[in-house]
């Protein structure tokens, strides 16, 4: 339901995304949003430079 909650995401205003690298692949729609795909948490914490 990953398509689902990105139209929501564009809908509250967001422009950037992160989610796992697994479901980016499955995408088939085109979305306003920055859409990052990470393979784990440590990738994502990388790319918010926590």
């Amino acid at each position: 339901m990953i398509e689902k909650r990105l139209h929501e995401a564009e809908k509250l205003g967001y422009k950037t995304c992160i989610i796992p690298e697994s479901n980016k692949k499955l995408l088939k729609e085109k979305f306003k949003l920055d859409i990052i795909g990470v393979k784990n948490i440590v990738d994502a914490i990388k790319y918010l430079n926590l």
